[in-house]
């Protein structure tokens, strides 16, 4: 497993990590969040998932449609990552491909991005617009997504998309 960094300096400072993974194929409770946090942080989801779907029509490609079940397994990935139950990054993936494909009844195609920083969603998707891999893959031949966000006891954000095309 190839993992990428790169770094991005946004408009304010702003520092971004991210992390791509593209592969062939072969309910989450939010702890330690305010009721007020948990729906900031889902409505950034929303956010993300709009730019996404903003930028893809941009380019003639058809809307990402959200999954419950991917969605899941994206915020599972964020909240393991700000708890540092596993390294940012893409410890795991195939596991998270394996379980959807068993749940969704199959998967031709999968990707994911990952990130984190102080961002919001806008800032996040144009971080990772920036970068080709992480492009490649909003661009991608893909159907169904799923968003996770999750913030650190710091306040740090962890953002994952997968990708997936059933």
């Amino acid at each position: 497993m190839q993992l990428l960094k790169v770094l991005v300096t946004g408009l304010f400072g702003l520092i971004l990590f991210t992390a791509c993974k593209t592969s062939p194929a072969s309910t989450v409770k939010r702890t330690g969040t305010t009721s007020s946090a948990s729906s900031s942080l889902a409505s950034m989801e929303t956010s993300i998932l709009a730019e996404v779907n903003r930028h893809r029509k941009s380019k003639g490609l058809p809307a990402l449609q959200s999954n419950s079940y991917i969605e899941t397994e994206a915020s599972l990935h964020s909240q393991r990552m700000a708890s540092r139950q596993v390294a940012f990054g893409h410890g795991g993936y195939e596991t998270r491909v394996s379980r959807l494909s068993k749940r969704l009844g199959g998967i031709s195609a999968s990707a994911e991005n990952v990130a984190y920083g102080s961002m919001n969603a806008r800032e996040v998707v144009q971080g990772w617009l920036k970068s080709p891999p992480h492009r490649k893959n909003i661009e991608g031949r893909f159907n169904l997504t799923g968003i996770g966000v999750s913030r650190n006891s710091k306040g740090v954000i962890f953002f994952t998309q997968l990708f997936m095309l059933k």
